[in-house]
């Protein structure tokens, strides 16, 4: 009887060390980082000359304020073969900005403007450094493609292009002749009989 009262007092002993040891570590594991972050692409196609706007939001999910959170946007390429991250000093005049207090249940909504300079397949994320966290929260990726520009179709530029001039030498050529014709007819000696000078060969008119 001694015997099975150990036996029961030293399982009683594990148990309680193995929920000693467990609980914190569980508990600590179910709970996530303080800020939830999110990003959200324009509706619509985009194509190279762009400024669109990509939709952020920066939430405080804990009980306290959240202080100097710098929050900063990334762009990769998606190229098949050619992935790498972009620079955004030609894609965006703002890369990243700092929130001095956000308090708790609070979000930060805030407007995301890029100028789409290469067509491609790219991916954009936003990144909140939290001086509270060890890590960076980063959103889900929000890939989009940019269209290239249109250009002019060569079909229709080329007659355009031979036209303009032909009609312009037709117009420049006619007026020559006129003014050849206007000159001879002012001349008497190219009247006949019958005919007077017109009313621009009069006197004090000069010949073209």
């Amino acid at each position: 009887m001694k015997m099975l009262r150990l036996k029961g007092l030293a399982l009683i002993i594990v148990l309680a060390s193995a929920w000693l040891i467990s609980g914190p570590m569980a508990a600590s594991a179910g709970i996530g980082p303080a800020i939830r972050v999110s990003l959200q692409a324009p509706a619509g196609a985009l194509k190279m000359g762009d400024t669109p706007n990509f939709l952020g939001a920066v939430t405080n999910l804990g009980p306290q304020p959240a202080q100097g959170l710098v929050v900063y946007l990334s762009l990769v390429s998606l190229a098949p073969g050619h992935e790498h991250p972009v620079d955004l000093e030609d894609w965006s005049a703002q890369k990243a900005v700092r929130l001095d207090r956000l308090n708790p249940g609070a979000t930060d909504y805030r407007q995301w403007g890029m100028r789409l300079i290469a067509s491609g397949k790219y991916g954009v994320a936003l990144t909140v450094v939290d001086p509270r966290e060890s890590r960076p929260i980063v959103s889900d990726l929000v890939p989009f493609e940019i269209q290239p520009k249109a250009t002019l179709v060569a079909g229709r530029v080329l007659p355009v292009a031979i036209g303009v001039p032909l009609l312009i030498l037709g117009l420049w050529g006619g007026l020559l002749v006129y003014r050849s014709r206007c000159r001879r007819h002012c001349q008497p000696g190219w009247l006949s009989a019958d005919e007077t000078p017109g009313p621009s060969c009069g006197k004090g008119t000069r010949p073209f």
